[in-house]
């Protein structure tokens, strides 16, 4: 029988408003168990600290020159220990050991074609305050799982995909299923057939998150509700569509999107047609594809106009946080979109450390499959 881990997993999405935590205990291949999740949301001050050093950047040189001033710093011993906190209190709260925690940090820049990514995040720092901690003195901890795909001719991402086929095999569904993560950037899982496929299609929230908080003065659109009472600028949408289709790449980042092209739209329609960008660009990557059921996680999942915009096709549309497993009609415990990314980190940093690969020419377009997160070897000083 293979050794069963306990693993935390760590992400913070480009909403930048937080970190999601996960416990898993998994093999990294047939056994997975959901312990438990938790959020803790970054402070105004520190959500600024983010965006001003994130602003700073617009290549990798300049990302570069960034990381070594004294306010890179500072931002990522102050994220850190954001970190630490959550940690801590995920194991104080259920008294759980972990054995790996999969520290994936906060993405300040990410570009493939420059064989390049940073996320924003100190694992000799982590490790040091955890030491301390009887149920943590032990813990191993991966980070950097994007480097290697990149140098092997992928994009990095997405990485998710090889974990939501161990949680379709966990829930016992083998029916064709794609699985449709709407963060910031949306991307998709196919599963077909025990075949993984696996893609970034454009923006999820990125544009919506900023055209909100240029126009109302909010971090996000909650519910949907500002976008429900806009009109949608189909014509202006289809363009924006069809410019996105003719340029589409396996990976992207939110500075690849901008909102110039809709500055003219009243504010309610904007966010009207940014919703209906999102879930469109969804609807087109799926309507040449075998399958009758897409599921969605991610923050996205909860703005209602963008289920409104999805449940216009064909498509029977179930959020994740409602599926059942196919053998009964129970809730699965701690099955929670808002932190499937987590959970997704906690499995890859166990398949790392078992050196299994975490991503393939089907879901990254890397050369061959590829190992991924880096165990980080702590060295008291």
């Amino acid at each position: 029988m293979k050794k069963i881990y306990t693993a935390l997993g760590t992400m913070s999405g480009t909403s930048l408003d937080g970190i999601d935590f996960s416990i898993i205990q998994t093999d990294g291949e047939d056994h997975l168990s959901l312990i438990g999740n938790k959020y803790l949301e970054f402070s105004n001050n520190l959500k600024e600290k983010i965006r001003s050093i994130k602003s700073k950047i617009s290549s990798t040189n300049e990302c570069k020159k960034v990381i070594k001033s004294d306010g890179y710093k500072e931002v990522s011993n102050e994220i850190t220990m954001f970190h630490q906190k959550g940690i801590r209190q995920m194991c104080y709260d259920g008294d759980h050991s972990i054995d790996i925690i999969g520290f994936h940090g906060i993405t300040l820049w990410h570009k493939p074609a420059d064989k390049y990514t940073h996320q924003i995040g100190d694992a000799q720092l982590l490790k040091k305050n955890i030491v301390k901690y009887t149920n943590l003195k032990n813990t191993k901890i991966i980070f950097n799982f994007r480097e290697n795909d990149i140098l092997n001719g992928g994009q990095g991402a997405p990485l998710a995909p090889i974990y939501h086929k161990a949680l379709m095999k966990h829930l016992k569904i083998v029916d064709q299923r794609l699985i449709v993560n709407i963060g910031g950037i949306t991307n998709v899982t196919y599963l077909n057939r025990g075949n993984i496929f696996s893609t970034d299609i454009g923006p999820g929230n990125c544009l919506i998150d900023q055209w909100i908080k240029k126009k109302f003065d909010k971090d996000f659109d909650r519910d949907g509700k500002i976008s429900l009472e806009g009109k949608i600028n189909k014509n202006l949408a289809d363009n924006y569509l069809s410019k996105l289709e003719k340029n589409k790449n396996i990976s992207y980042d939110t500075s690849d999107f901008s909102l110039s092209e809709f500055n003219e739209l009243d504010p309610k329609d904007g966010a009207a047609t940014l919703t209906y960008i999102t879930a469109k660009a969804i609807l087109n990557f799926a309507k040449d594809l075998d399958l009758k059921k897409i599921i969605i996680c991610g923050g996205g999942r909860l703005n209602q106009a963008i289920l409104n915009n999805l449940k216009k096709d064909r498509f029977n549309i179930s959020l994740i946080d409602d599926i059942t497993s196919s053998q009964d009609d129970n809730r699965i415990l701690n099955l929670d979109g808002d932190f499937i990314e987590s959970q997704a980190f906690a499995f890859l940093a166990i398949r790392s450390y078992l050196n299994l690969p975490i991503s393939f020419p089907t879901t990254t377009g890397v050369k061959n499959e590829c190992v991924g997160g880096v165990v980080f070897n702590f060295k008291e000083q």
